[in-house]
């Protein structure tokens, strides 16, 4: 554990010292106050048909707010392209694997680094929550599991960009594999409409990450969602693993 403990803030802290973080940040900010500054127009153009307690609902992803995934599919590649690609390019990850530390201390170190900074690139949005509730008291329950959808689903995704960055040296590559793969899972529930049976239906709509994430926007909390979401999240990292042994091997 203490391990794992120093891996992590290194990982986290390593994100400050590249250029590549701060431009995350500022897209990522970006992106999300403009999105916010079109929904409380429209909230103030159309009162009649939206209410301030929708906005934060449609801000986190709800009401096909298309800008929240296009925000998520552009920028978590950018989070996670570096974590494993730079250190084989730089040729560090022999140090790493030769370290008296295990493979999955490694995997885990670089995801919770990821996760770490993906949340805090979250907490300036909690300020929009501040300027809802000062025209109006909104119902905070749908807030709150909205947020933990966000991060849930954060999670998943920086868990394949994690695992691509281990298939490559190079980051460019790496983010390209990663917006392709997110994308998928993305676009895959769209299916269900060219698909006549129906248990092959039900089963896209499991595996959809976009069905997974549609009742924690209506305040919504089902174990069984959290459970897809970790689970997602040990499949890749354990992919990653065994992604990094193979490496040792040859």
């Amino acid at each position: 554990m203490h391990n794992l403990g120093t891996l992590t803030k290194r990982e986290f802290q390593s994100y400050y010292y590249s250029p590549i973080a701060y431009v995350v940040i500022t897209i990522f900010l970006l992106i999300q106050g403009y999105t916010f500054w079109i929904l409380m127009n429209l909230l103030n153009n159309s009162r009649g048909s939206v209410t301030t307690d929708a906005v934060m609902e449609y801000f986190l992803g709800g009401g096909e707010n298309i800008f929240f995934w296009l925000c998520l599919l552009l920028i978590v590649p950018l989070i996670t392209m570096r974590l494993l690609a730079d250190e084989m390019k730089s040729g560090t990850i022999e140090l790493l694997m030769t370290a008296p530390v295990t493979d999955t201390e490694v995997v885990l170190s670089k995801f919770l680094g990821a996760f770490c900074f993906y949340i805090v690139l979250w907490i300036p949005t909690f300020s929009f929550v501040g300027i809802v509730n000062y025209y109006i008291n909104p119902g905070f329950g749908p807030i709150y599991s909205g947020y933990l959808g966000t991060i849930l689903v954060g999670g998943v995704l920086i868990s394949i960009g994690l695992f691509t960055s281990s298939l490559t040296q190079n980051q460019i590559i790496a983010a390209i594999f990663s917006f392709f793969i997110i994308l998928i899972f993305f676009s895959i529930g769209f299916l269900n409409s060219f698909v006549p049976v129906q248990n092959i239906r039900n089963f896209i709509s499991y595996i959809s990450i976009l069905e997974h994430y549609a009742d924690f926007i209506k305040g919504i909390i089902d174990t069984r969602h959290i459970v897809y979401y970790v689970s997602l999240i040990i499949i890749m990292l354990f992919l990653t693993v065994k992604t990094l042994e193979s490496r040792k091997v040859r």
